[in-house]
């Protein structure tokens, strides 16, 4: 009986390490998963940020116009929208 006790003891630690060991590479695991999308959403920005209507996109919302265009800024749209959904 002494003998089995003995032998279950020794068997702790190994079980344990075992057991974190497994832990940690989920863990590891769940983290490349997540770098993984995050590289995927970033390749796509990429290929998007390559495209002519991207560039476009940008340029307008930084207040750029193309030669020949009229820049014509139109303030007051928030409190429009207010007072047309109220009313």
């Amino acid at each position: 009986m002494l003998v089995l006790v003995v032998i279950a003891v020794g068997y702790v630690q190994p079980l344990r390490a075992y057991q974190d060991a497994r832990d940690d590479v989920a863990a590891r695991q769940a983290q490349v998963d997540r770098i993984a999308r995050a590289n995927s959403a970033l390749e796509e920005r990429l290929a998007e940020a390559e495209t002519s209507g991207f560039i476009e996109r940008e340029a307008r919302r930084l207040g750029l116009v193309k030669p020949g265009e009229r820049l014509f800024i139109v303030t007051g749209i928030d409190e429009w929208n207010r007072a047309r959904r109220r009313g």
